[in-house]
């Protein structure tokens, strides 16, 4: 008889421990939102996201899909070829842009951006992994056009959002992003591509700021 109880007491408190956590809790204790702008949505339950008013922008990472260069040198003449250095370039400028773009976005939506961290700052850390640019250009003298179609690239958008004094994951947004062009047909340069990315950017980070207002 004192087995059988001691079972349905052991039962009953891990019945409680599993209801005292969402049934749908990742690893890291974050549960999947609905969003209608963004791809997937994962905020950490009861967290009183209203206490951060100020934020901390860690520099923005860039990388650019598994054979990206190797791609792109196979589909143009040995003379256009890109470097190392070219794809570098490439992720920097990228990675610039999206960190732009999320400080922006939230101090529009009336966060406050800091460089140290403390009480009510919220550590967010922009990245951008499986960037696909079409048809970039090369920087040498002379006038080097790519035609692409539809968009100037695609990428997987990240941003992890954290208690910056604790280190908390408190949210993470995971969005696959299209740069999309107005024409069918387009010249890509530099210039363009970027451009491009950067609306892109842009309107990403606005939906991050616009998610966690929402949660609150």
């Amino acid at each position: 008889m004192k087995t059988r109880w001691s079972l349905i007491l052991i039962a009953a408190v891990a019945g409680a421990a599993l209801a005292a956590v969402p049934q749908n809790a990742g690893p890291d204790g974050l549960v999947q939102v609905q969003s209608r702008a963004l791809s997937e949505v994962y905020l950490r339950p009861s967290t009183d996201v209203s206490a951060y008013r100020r934020i901390l922008v860690d520099p923005a990472h860039a990388e650019l899909q598994k054979g990206w260069l190797k791609y792109m040198n196979s589909t143009r003449d040995v003379t256009r070829w890109l470097s190392p250095d070219d794809a570098q370039r490439i992720t920097d400028e990228a990675a610039a842009a999206m960190g732009t773009a999320v400080a922006q976005a939230f101090k529009a939506n009336g966060y406050e951006t800091v460089t140290e961290p403390g009480p009510g700052v919220l550590r967010l850390s922009p990245s951008v992994a499986d960037l696909f640019v079409n048809a970039p250009d090369l920087r040498s003298p002379g006038i080097q056009v790519g035609i692409t179609r539809d968009d100037a690239g695609t990428g997987t958008l990240i941003l992890e959002a954290r208690d910056a004094v604790t280190g908390t994951l408190l949210g993470r947004v995971v969005d696959r992003g299209t740069a999309s062009e107005v024409r069918h047909f387009n010249r890509a340069t530099d210039v363009s591509n970027l451009f491009w990315f950067e609306a892109m950017f842009r309107q990403w980070a606005a939906n991050c700021a616009k998610e966690l207002q929402a949660a609150r």
